[in-house]
């Protein structure tokens, strides 16, 4: 009896161990195919963030590098494309970044208004000590100007992170008590500008400033047209272009130029993005 059971479990661990042996035992045990559908799943509407996972998931090993960049040399995956775009924009927007807010602590607050304005086109890629700067430029100007910093910066309130989106709100809350119906009706438009891209909580604190919600309750989402370029690789090479043709002198017409090649940037990647999904797509419905 005693062998026969020992015969059993003998036979039980053996079967157990084949199929351990089967399945994989980490991440990097899984095929190239598997392995780059984990990868395509860390590609996020933050640029800043979609680089960091990128790189962290290629710091796993040799099989995630192989998993983004394809095993066939010469050939460039759609993920490696993906990465390689991102890239050169992150680049980019680092660059014009330190363009455009060269000594934003030190300009006189007309000028410092024009810089907020136009770095927060590519807040979404701006270190959190960077958007820290920005948010705390704008508290230390006089209400007035607290109030247009606000509103320069209301339409890129979602590429801010929730810490200073909350401070962005803030302000421009307390700035609706201002005694200066010049400076309540300027915030105000900032809450309304920023309105459709806060979350449920912030919202909720819009509407509890006073006569604001049967407003904010009607506002419909603004519609946005999303550009595409035939050719996204020149695209991208031409902002890098304007990019370095972009000096450190401040004038208003080149912090308006900064800030229209900030939009480019964003928009540029959403569309990567947007390729690399519909790449993905295509994909997954060939395999059916």
């Amino acid at each position: 009896m005693d062998r026969d059971n020992k015969r059993a479990r003998a036979a039980a661990s053996s079967s157990q161990a084949r199929e351990q042996a089967r399945e994989p035992s980490t991440i990097l045990s899984l095929t190239e195919g598997p392995l780059t559908q984990v990868a395509e799943r860390l590609v996020t509407a933050n640029p800043r963030d979609t680089a960091r996972n990128l790189a962290g998931f290629k710091g796993l090993g040799k099989e995630a590098r192989t998993a983004i960049r394809g095993s066939q040399p010469g050939q460039e995956t759609e993920l490696a494309k993906f990465e390689r775009r991102g890239n050169q924009l992150g680049r980019s927007a680092v660059e014009l970044t330190w363009k455009l807010t060269s000594e934003l602590g030190y300009q006189p607050d007309n000028v410092a208004l024009e810089q907020v304005r136009a770095v927060s086109n590519i807040a979404n890629y701006l270190t959190p000590h960077m958007q820290d700067a920005v948010v705390n430029r704008i508290g230390n100007m006089d209400p007035a100007s607290q109030a247009l910093g606000a509103l320069n910066v209301a339409p890129n309130f979602g590429k801010f992170n929730n810490e200073n989106q909350s401070r962005i709100l803030d302000q421009a809350v307390e700035l609706m008590s201002d005694p200066n119906g010049n400076i309540r009706m300027v915030a105000q438009n900032a809450i309304f500008q920023a309105y459709h891209q806060m979350d449920p909580n912030q919202q909720a604190q819009a509407h509890a400033v006073p006569g604001l919600e049967p407003i904010l309750r009607q506002m419909p989402p603004p519609q946005h047209a999303q550009e595409r370029h035939a050719d996204l690789d020149a695209h991208i090479a031409g902002l890098e272009a304007a990019v370095h043709a972009t000096g450190t002198q401040i004038s208003y017409e080149q912090l308006q130029r900064g800030g229209l090649i900030g939009q480019a940037i964003n928009r540029s990647y959403s569309q990567a993005r947007a390729d690399l999904q519909e790449s993905t797509r295509n994909r997954d419905r060939g395999g059916r």
